[in-house]
């Protein structure tokens, strides 16, 4: 079931429009999978799109998927292709996607999403700390200079994206530290312990 076009569409509200055409095998015509993401839906799938990136790079390819509002996609490496399924009351549609063409559309994503962190209340401290932040010895070893750079920009990437949504919810920890002046250190300490929670989850540095 090869996708014909997938495109993501950003909206005004900090949303984004889904849509694959997909033309299923022994039927005629072309169908069609669409539907409305709000901002935290569409943060979701740009999260999983950079996982899915970082751990390529790796070469660490295990089975993973994200869920939203009835949309589910879903990544086998035992499969060439993404397995998009929606499911809207009682009619339910799958098709595949490759994943280039995923990553190709999601980029465009990707970079509203840091755009909408980097705004944020928090957003140019969490910057500033996370460029500070060191990378994990292992991972010139296992990559070499110039991909380790890579894969630490994208360990940066992601992490700015769950602390801006952390530190936007009423009562953060991080978000206090973030403001004292007395608690920068630990504000510093809390964001370096992130990074480094993020790339044992998300690449072998023990390797």
């Amino acid at each position: 079931m090869p996708a014909q076009i997938f495109s993501m569409e950003a909206r005004e509200n900090g949303g984004a429009r889904l849509a694959l055409n997909y033309k299923h095998i022994g039927r005629s015509g072309i169908q069609r999978i669409s539907c409305d993401l709000p901002q935290a839906g569409l943060l979701q799938l740009v999260l999983f799109a950079e996982a899915l990136s970082l751990r390529k790079r790796f070469g660490r390819l295990i089975a993973s998927d994200v869920s939203i509002d009835g949309l589910k996609i879903s990544y086998d490496p035992a499969r060439r292709d993404l397995h998009v399924e929606r499911q809207a009351g009682y009619s339910r549609q799958t098709a595949g996607l490759p994943i280039a063409d995923f990553h190709f559309e999601m980029a465009g994503m990707t970079d509203i999403c840091i755009a909408w962190a980097e705004v944020t209340k928090n957003g140019p401290a969490l910057k500033r700390l996370l460029a500070e932040c060191a990378a994990p010895a292992e991972l010139e070893g296992l990559l070499g200079r110039d991909e380790a750079d890579l894969a630490m920009h994208q360990l940066r990437e992601i992490a700015l994206l769950l602390l801006a949504q952390e530190t936007s919810t009423r009562g953060s920890a991080l978000a206090r530290k973030l403001r004292g002046k007395k608690s920068q250190d630990q504000a510093r300490e809390a964001v370096s312990g992130f990074v480094l929670e993020l790339a044992a989850e998300l690449v072998p540095v023990s390797a």
